[in-house]
């Protein structure tokens, strides 16, 4: 009898325990969105950092509550990677101490989802789905699962160019409009440098790669989450990185305070960058105002591909979370309303992912910082042709590995085509994946 009671004690034990572990954040599929603004109700908490977190509290809060006067949110304003410890061990302790709404880069969701299948709540059950179509595919795409569901909500991304200096290209007498593939951007390089001595663009680790590879439909890794590093659009960019290298175009400016310092100081004349490189310039350059233009990246051959994409992060709903339907309209009204998207862009320099902004006034305003160009309009007539790549589970442990590469091959004269090779090779020793080949 004793053997008995004892393992009625251990089963019950276990049910306990496994209640807990499930956690007690309600279902998707049972989370029902009133169609009455003032019908939601709730209490929602969101981790967010630095520019995102400032323009949920001061530039969404205030007309979200205006439209929805029964959800009370708190914006706790976090470090990045404070949120993701902090998020990882939430996730760790099934759930316990997550937030309601979480700040999550795109090349960051699948780190978690990767571990934890179910770490964020399905949006395609709540019905994101109906705005699927209001966002360029190369964002959607990332912030899906295995199954096609939207498991986060787009905010912002980085929509690439060759950000220039248009008082060094005169000196040279260079016409940003004649560079139209790399290998005119390399003869554009040649001619800045013998005129003006300046090195044509600077680098502080694997973004360059990424960007030319993404430009051309590739990445790190394939559709099926295999390191494809060493492929033919790995090649061809390592090809023409080695052509600048070999030129004597490219500098490496150690770390981002670096390669601020080279653009503020005159060292380089272009940098191939994110639209969310102006705010920074505007904030820490003042004094080169009207002196920085841009133009679309340089294609691998005529006619080809110019667009690329550096960045971006989203909003999720820890699957944990007991306020779902607060937690969504929130991070829905934050996400798409186009006001607020404005706001964004004008307050924070924050680049939006919902395509409908693009349409308002602001975009097609002449920048006086930027040679009176309407800048964020052409970074935005970018975004439809941005190729959408895997940013695998595994990217950060390939970004550092191919950082270290890239470093050797402009430090230590490692060959481009040997950098790509080694990197693959560490790369599968650090994260146990498969290559393509």
């Amino acid at each position: 009898m004793k053997k008995q009671y004892f393992s009625v004690f251990l089963i019950t034990v276990m049910v306990l325990l496994l209640t807990a572990c499930s956690g007690s954040g309600e279902s998707a599929a049972d989370v029902s969105i009133p169609q009455n603004p003032e019908d939601v109700e709730g209490d929602v908490t969101v981790w967010a950092w630095a520019l995102e977190a400032n323009y949920l509290e001061k530039d969404v809060l205030p007309a979200f509550e205006e439209k929805y006067p029964n959800v009370n949110v708190t914006i706790e304003h976090i470090g990045v990677d404070q949120v993701y410890q902090k998020v990882s061990a939430g996730l760790s302790s099934g759930g316990s101490g997550l937030p309601d709404v979480v700040q999550v880069e795109n090349n960051r969701i699948h780190s978690f989802t990767d571990e934890f299948p179910d770490a964020f709540t399905n949006l395609s059950e709540l019905g994101y789905d109906e705005h699927e179509d209001e966002f360029a595919e190369a964002k959607i795409a990332g912030l899906k699962d295995s199954d096609g569901n939207i498991i986060a909500m787009p905010r912002d991304l980085g929509p690439v160019a060759v950000l220039y200096r248009t008082d060094i290209f005169e000196e040279a007498g260079v016409d940003p409009a004649s560079i139209e593939t790399w290998n005119d951007y390399i003869a554009a390089g040649k001619k800045v440098l013998e005129q003006t001595g300046k090195y044509f663009l600077g680098t502080d680790g694997d973004g360059i790669l990424r960007i030319m590879m993404q430009q051309q439909g590739s990445y790190y890794f394939d559709e099926d989450g295999k390191l494809d590093i060493s492929s033919d659009a790995g090649e061809k960019a390592a090809n023409i990185l080695q052509q600048m290298k070999d030129s004597e175009l490219i500098t490496y400016t150690n770390n981002w305070d670096g390669q601020v310092a080279a653009m503020k100081n005159g060292e380089v004349a272009t940098h191939p960058g994110a639209v969310w490189w102006s705010g920074t310039m505007i904030e820490q350059m003042p004094e080169l105002a009207g002196k920085w233009d841009m133009f679309k990246l340089p294609a691998f051959e005529e006619g080809g591909t110019r667009a690329s994409n550096d960045g971006g992060s989203a909003l999720a709903i820890p699957s944990e979370s007991d306020n779902k339907a607060a937690a969504y309209v929130f991070a829905e009204f934050a996400t798409t309303d186009v006001d607020s998207q404005i706001k964004a862009l004008t307050n924070r320099g924050l680049f939006p992912a919902l395509t409908a902004a693009y349409e308002e006034p602001v975009f097609s305003e002449e920048q006086e910082y930027f040679n009176n160009q309407p800048f964020f309009k052409k970074f935005a007539d970018i975004v439809p042709e941005i190729p959408a790549v895997n940013h695998d589970g595994a990217e950060l442990e390939v970004r550092s590995v191919m950082g270290s590469e890239i470093e050797a091959f402009l430090l230590d004269d490692k060959p481009a085509l040997e950098m790509l090779t080694e990197g693959e090779k560490q790369a599968v020793q650090q994260t146990g994946k498969e290559t393509t080949e």
